[in-house]
């Protein structure tokens, strides 16, 4: 029996990326200042084929990762959205790196919408493994 090694880096380095949401699940409770909020669990597949997962809060507000994308690819004006309609949309993601319990996590720190995205062009390109910038 054969296994075929996959030698393409898994975690996305760091910048924006073209991104498609591939599932929205219902996550564990957080505690903020303002008290417990739900969260979602939102599972992005960038271009390159490198998955990252991210908890996103709940909680209303622009200033939230969840509302903005809520506006980039649903948009404005509904006051409740189901969110499974996110699954299978396309958007830009931020992602950032970060050492917790000695692990280097990809975090999605913002989004943005495709055309923003294509607009800036700072997307980023795969590189050997030996070049990601971990910390």
């Amino acid at each position: 029996m054969n296994y075929k090694r996959n030698m393409v880096p898994q975690m996305p380095i760091q910048g924006w990326h073209f991104a498609t949401i591939m599932e929205i699940k219902e996550g564990k409770q957080a505690q903020t200042k303002m008290g417990l909020s739900d969260t979602i669990l939102a599972t992005f597949q960038t271009d390159h084929n490198c998955i990252v997962s991210q908890s996103l809060l709940m909680a209303p507000g622009v200033n939230f990762i969840l509302e903005k994308l809520i506006n980039i690819v649903i948009g404005e004006g509904s006051d409740e959205v189901d969110l499974k309609n996110l699954v299978k949309k396309r958007c830009g993601i931020k992602v950032e790196h970060k050492l917790w319990k000695d692990r280097i996590f990809a975090n999605v720190i913002d989004v943005c919408s495709v055309d923003e995205l294509q607009e800036d062009d700072t997307t980023h390109e795969l590189t050997d493994i030996d070049e990601l910038d971990l910390i």
